[in-house]
């Protein structure tokens, strides 16, 4: 059984690493500003961006060149390339991607805002909310708002998940940032930088929103081109606007990730996954004791051992219904082995090692949206080059090799 979980958490953004791509993905961080879904808006019956052999609900994706998620096999047999996702490297809103940029200052990119005796991942510090119903400054639009992120970051990684799933990267824009940190935090890439703003650095839009504001610089966060300005950077409250307040833009078919009855659920165990899972490998990292290290090492492995137990029996996180929670845990999990138990001597077992975690996460990975965010080129080279990490001479461990191809044989599990 799962341990009793945490209350009163902040569920926030947070940043890692991961295993060996096969194929290594570079991903310039240019942008494109959100540019009208040709013939889509709320309410309307405009053709879907997929193709007609891909019903509504089926959970298909607008693969470009006919090209799945990484880990499945296209029909042709053709191999796919790992961590690519299907949209451009930085592209507007409604034009069929979504975008991202830099920075945080203790340390660099908002990872590790603060340690004492146990990290904490902060709140985000903007928190403006768009709403459908008008009620704050931000309504719902499409073409209006720009995501800035980094395929790096697994509390970025929860939110191009949900727009892939969901279809929203038809009306909000995507913008990537570089991959490696300096100690300016997270850059754009290429001397022009942002081309949507101008920016060089993520840090340059946190101080056009606020001039006073010295950080972190963290990712994800979402920008309104309109009043260019930052809306928010709370993860947690990205995700569930996404999942809610956009819910006019959702393509057919696409899933319900924050149901009203299951939503405590969702709540109190994304909790206890936030507690000792997605800080506790940071906690374990970055301990400046041995006791505190044991202590978070030890809730790390109390908390995927019971996930393990539970996932015996259902095949995602609340049985068959894939949700909010699972969105919040994948990018951990596909972190583990390449980073959290090599770098942050999380090494008591690796993720591989248990065999109904890693089931579900292959699961999952290949599942729209969750394998083709997964670039584990660019998440392994944010961890061994970043300035903040530590890595005197930038060498990137060749391995683990990580089969995501595995069969996972969970798709008929059920409750």
């Amino acid at each position: 059984m799962l341990p009793d979980p945490l209350t009163d958490c902040d569920l926030v953004g947070h940043n890692a690493t991961s295993a060996r791509p096969l194929e290594e993905t570079p991903m310039p961080a240019l942008s494109q500003p959100p540019s009208s879904p040709s013939g889509y808006s709320a309410g309307t019956t405009a053709e879907p961006p997929w193709p007609d052999s891909d019903p509504a609900g089926s959970g298909g994706m607008p693969w470009p060149g006919g090209r799945p998620p990484a880990g499945r096999l296209p029909a042709s047999g053709r191999p796919q390339v790992h961590g690519q996702p299907p949209w451009a490297p930085s592209v507007e809103p409604g034009s069929g991607g979504v975008g991202y940029p830099p920075g945080d200052s203790a340390p660099t990119t908002g990872s590790l805002p603060a340690i004492t005796g146990g990290l904490i991942r902060r709140q985000g510090t903007f928190n403006g909310r768009i709403t459908r119903d008008g009620s704050s400054e931000f309504p719902v639009e499409p073409s209006r708002y720009q995501l800035y992120g980094s395929l790096a970051c697994p509390w970025s990684q929860r939110t191009l998940i949900a727009c892939r799933l969901l279809g929203l990267d038809r009306v909000i824009g995507l913008t990537l940032t570089d991959p490696v940190a300096d100690e300016r935090g997270w850059k754009f890439d290429g001397e022009a930088g942002d081309p949507l703003t101008g920016a060089r650095f993520l840090s340059d839009l946190y101080r056009t929103t606020d001039p006073g504001y010295r950080g972190p610089y963290s990712v994800p966060l979402i920008w309104d081109l309109r009043t260019r300005r930052i809306v928010s950077n709370d993860v947690a409250q990205i995700t569930v606007m996404l999942e809610t307040e956009f819910r006019p833009y959702h393509k057919p078919g696409a899933p319900d990730l924050y149901p009203m009855a299951r939503r405590r659920d969702i709540e109190s165990l994304a909790t206890l996954i936030f507690h000792t899972v997605n800080t506790g490998v940071y906690k374990a990292g970055l301990a400046s004791s041995q006791a505190s290290y044991d202590q978070a090492v030890e809730a790390v492995f109390t908390t995927m051992d019971a996930l393990d137990e539970r996932l015996e029996r259902r095949r995602f996180l609340l049985g068959d219904l894939l949700t909010e929670a699972d969105i919040r845990l994948f990018p951990t999990l596909a972190r583990f082995d390449a980073v959290y138990y090599q770098k942050f001597n999380c090494n008591l077992r690796r993720l591989v090692d248990y065999p109904h975690l890693w089931a579900y996460t292959r699961d999952l990975f290949s599942l729209p949206g969750f394998g083709e965010t997964t670039d584990l080129g660019q998440i392994k080279r944010h961890y061994y080059q970043s300035s903040e990490w530590g890595n005197k001479y930038d060498i990137i461990p060749i391995g683990p090799r990580i089969d995501w191809s595995e069969p996972h044989g969970r798709s008929r599990m059920r409750a």
